[in-house]
């Protein structure tokens, strides 16, 4: 007999029962008596059964097998049809993938459900109980209960880690009574139905978000054992501590807070914390008994490994930056404490690296989500730059227009001290609706309102951010580098009355840090601000500290 499918096939095929050849349709392989068609032109084979299927309990019209069309996708699991073979209704537009169509009707995994799951060819909508997503599909249910669930959620991991937690999180279909956030996308997650929920702290994560493979590796964690974090300090006594990353004991030392009229840690001494590199502007820090190395009390408990949202794997604390590294999110150089991933390609400055989301920042009445601005197209509102390729986000355009704010600004300190000022400087988030002019004490520059600034509230001068914090802004005064031709370069603060005239742009250096050329007959004074470009592909530096 033969057959014409022209839909399927351009020439005529030959019934025959003695095939050995692959079928187009499943790609199984019977040798010996099989029936089924054949082309005489080439080697195109299909079994008979599975040229046409007519499974009343999936669909209630016969489908017939068709060739691969980008048009159509499966109806059940959204597959394209780009290198595949389907079954399509003849009478309607249900179309299926092989697959699909050789699966079971009914799935046993008591992980997720006591009872047997079965699906259903009928499009309907409904919300999935183990996503919380309302959709219109053809789901699994169950005819004991009232559960309904996609088939891919059905294989929902159990137990995961994301890059947006710390702790591990473990799927469940209920979280009680209360009120819950996601700590992904910060939308409100549906107690009634499934998501993902921390034993350790209370947060939760919509079931969407957690698996998500940009915060997912895709690895099951159930039966895993989890390994024991080790701690970054050790407490000797009430006043005294070992940290993991020095040699010498430190001493717990209370610094006096910033507000106004209170004494803090004088700025000419240059007291700046090793891990983040900043001033010790907070209430206590640990300074080393013998020699000058010190840290904030934050900066001290930072934990030795943790997770960050842009990358899949757990960052490692790296202590006494041996080079002066850049930082993968804020684009600043540094040469303080790191998290660096296992291969040392990615390394993060820790105060970007502690900015936990959702974020809630001062500036701002939202809270602020992660934003890959691959596009580089957006403007940060902080510093008013765009081609930034990492910013946190306001989703609720509605009554705030939106927000995105860089790493660089989100991590400027809303209170600082600085040599220009007697007093302490606040930073202000921009002054759109004036129409007043500001103008820079340090640079003598006109301020752009549409961006952030410091100012002081006592004698009311403006300095830019740029200024107070040069854009390189995470080095620590008093370190000796060593460049890679050998040059000796020293960062010192720059407190000098008369300001030192710059080898590089020939102005005068009004940077807090200057960097000091030991190598040249005279000082070579550069400021900070020029300094990699003027050592531009020598810009590994060895840091040697002396205490």
């Amino acid at each position: 007999m033969d057959l014409n499918l022209c839909a399927y096939h351009d020439s005529f095929l030959l019934k025959s029962t003695k095939i050995s050849s692959k079928c187009r349709a499943c790609y199984k392989n019977y040798h010996g008596n099989k029936q089924g068609y054949k082309c005489d032109f080439c080697d195109f084979y299909v079994h008979a059964e599975c040229m046409n299927i007519n499974i009343p309990s999936r669909h209630k019209h016969p489908l017939q097998l068709r060739p691969c069309d980008m048009n159509f996708s499966c109806c059940l699991c959204d597959t394209r049809f780009s290198k595949k073979n389907f079954y399509q209704c003849s009478r309607c537009s249900f179309r299926i993938c092989i697959p699909c169509a050789r699966k079971p009707l009914t799935i046993h995994r008591y992980k997720t459900h006591e009872h047997t799951l079965h699906q259903i060819l009928m499009k309907i909508s409904f919300t999935c109980d183990a996503c919380g997503l309302c959709s219109t599909g053809y789901p699994y249910i169950c005819h004991q209960c009232c559960f309904i669930i996609h088939r891919s959620c059905i294989f929902l991991p159990r137990v995961i880690c994301i890059n947006h937690h710390d702790h591990r999180i473990s799927h469940v279909f209920s979280l009680g009574l209360g009120k819950f956030i996601c700590g992904v996308c910060d939308e409100p997650v549906n107690v009634d139905c499934g998501a993902y929920s921390c034993l350790t702290c209370s947060s939760v994560f919509h079931s969407k978000c957690a698996t998500d493979p940009m915060f997912w590796d895709e690895k099951e964690l159930e039966g895993i054992p989890e390994e024991e974090e080790s701690k970054p300090l050790e407490v000797i006594d009430q006043n005294l501590i070992i940290h993991f990353n020095h040699e010498h004991n430190l001493m717990k030392l209370s610094v006096s807070s910033l507000r106004h009229g209170e004494v803090i840690l004088p700025h000419e001494e240059g007291k700046h914390c090793f891990a983040c590199t900043l001033p010790l502007y907070s209430k206590l820090c640990y300074k080393c008994t013998q020699c000058d190395f010190i840290l904030h009390d934050t900066c001290a408990n930072l934990p030795r490994s943790k997770w960050f949202f842009l990358i899949y794997e757990k960052l490692i604390l790296s202590p006494k930056s041996i080079n002066h590294f850049f930082c993968y999110v804020c684009h600043r150089y540094c040469n303080g404490f790191s998290y660096s991933n296992s291969e040392n390609t990615i390394s993060i400055d820790v105060r970007c690296a502690s900015v936990p989301l959702p974020l809630k920042h001062e500036s701002h009445p939202h809270k602020l989500v992660f934003y890959d601005n691959d596009q580089k197209d957006v403007r940060c509102e902080g510093c008013d730059l765009s081609g930034w390729r990492f910013l946190l986000h306001c989703k609720r355009n509605d009554d705030c227009g939106g927000l995105y704010l860089c790493f660089k600004c989100v991590t400027l300190p809303t209170l600082v001290r600085h040599i220009y000022d007697d007093h302490p400087l606040s930073l202000q988030y921009g002054k759109k609706n004036e129409s007043s002019t500001y103008w820079c004490g340090i640079c003598e520059e006109l301020i752009n309102l549409n961006s952030w600034f410091y100012k002081c509230n006592d004698c009311g001068s403006t300095l830019h951010t740029t200024c107070v914090f040069q854009n390189l802004i995470l080095s620590r005064p008093g370190c000796n580098s060593t460049m890679d031709d050998l040059r000796q370069i020293t960062f010192v603060l720059n407190t000098r009355l008369s300001r030192p005239i710059c080898y590089v742009c020939k102005t005068r250096c009004m940077d807090d840090l200057v960097l000091i050329d030991k190598e040249e007959s005279i000082k070579l004074f550069v400021c900070y601000s020029c300094s990699f470009k003027y050592y531009r592909g020598l810009l590994l530096l060895e840091e040697r500290y002396q205490p």
